[in-house]
């Protein structure tokens, strides 16, 4: 399978009690260097799981590209689409933690931006079962014509494609997913996104809206508020685990390496939010967004200890 996007070098603050006045300064009890950006991020929580995983995207040739491409390896996910470009920056991202708040991301999209969509043939999307795209909307690439061409490509030989998107200002991504979705198989924001894309919509409204648009499947991530989703068949929903969060740097692209080695494995669709679940919580309890992904055995336990949440509540 194929995750494609965005690789970034996290650099992650533990959490702080309060962000500091202009001129001021805070205390942090870490900073730390880890592997970043939402592609990155799924193709080493898949790794983890023991699958064979290519991440597809673009860094620097400097000391974070050399960084990020021995962790990488090291993780076990496969670099044969990593590209790394002389003259460019690797992308790097600020992660801020703050008591009681969400994060916050102050990003350089770097190499992200550069061409390198062009780079990567048509037959390297031969014969995959999966073709994940991560973090739409953050860099400047893939322009929506290199997507177009990946998903279609992709739909000709029955490969399942997914995506997610980062919104930011300024960028008319609802006009851009209105030309995705019908090739897009999964498609998994989180609430935040969902708003900002839609406004207050009730959220049976947006999922809707999403299947309207075209894609096949739409879910919702919602934190420790669960998930929710909705296909050909209605809408479900499932509770989120209990756990201490330490960081929910990277858990919604935790989320997506869980469903799909959860549809790898042919379970049901509510089996595959369980399994995306559990990942995202397990990357919740370490700092950064792979500290805390685990193996198939740490995975399997986690599963037993909430196998209660499979139940259907209606």
């Amino acid at each position: 399978m194929i995750c494609a996007g965005a690789i970034v070098a996290d650099m992650v603050a533990r959490s702080i009690p309060a962000i500091p006045a202009a001129g001021a300064s805070a205390k942090t009890p870490e900073i730390s260097l880890n592997i970043g950006g939402c592609a990155a991020n799924a193709a080493t929580g898949l790794a983890r799981l023991g699958r064979d995983v290519q991440l597809c995207g673009a860094v620097g040739e400097d000391d974070l590209g050399n960084y990020l491409a021995r962790a990488l390896a090291a993780e076990g996910v496969g670099l044969e689409l990593f590209q790394q470009k002389i003259g460019q920056r690797t992308g790097t991202t600020f992660v801020i933690n703050t008591d009681g708040e969400d994060r916050r991301f102050i990003s350089d999209t770097g190499a992200n931006d550069c061409a390198w969509p062009e780079e990567v043939p048509s037959e390297a999307l031969a014969d995959v079962a999966v073709l994940s795209v991560h973090a739409h909307g953050l860099s400047e690439r893939p322009h929506v014509e290199d997507l177009l061409r990946w998903f279609k490509e992709a739909r000709d030989q029955g490969t399942l494609t997914v995506l997610d998107v980062i919104y930011i200002p300024g960028r008319n991504l609802l006009k851009e997913l209105e030309e995705l979705l019908p090739y897009v198989d999964v498609f998994t924001p989180n609430d935040e996104e969902i708003r900002k894309l839609f406004g207050e919509m009730a959220p049976d409204r947006a999922l809707q809206r999403c299947l309207d648009m075209g894609v096949g499947t739409a879910v919702i991530t919602r934190g420790e508020n669960g998930v929710i989703w909705q296909d050909s068949d209605g809408v479900g929903d499932l509770h989120a685990p209990d756990v201490d969060e330490v960081d929910g740097t990277g858990c919604g692209d935790a989320f997506v390496a869980g469903w799909i080695d959860a549809h790898l494995d042919g379970l049901t669709i509510r089996e595959k939010m369980m399994r995306g679940s559990l990942m995202g919580a397990a990357a919740a309890l370490q700092p950064g967004a792979i500290a805390g992904l685990p193996d198939r055995s740490q995975l399997n336990s986690m599963f037993r200890n909430n196998s209660s949440l499979l139940e259907d509540p209606s």
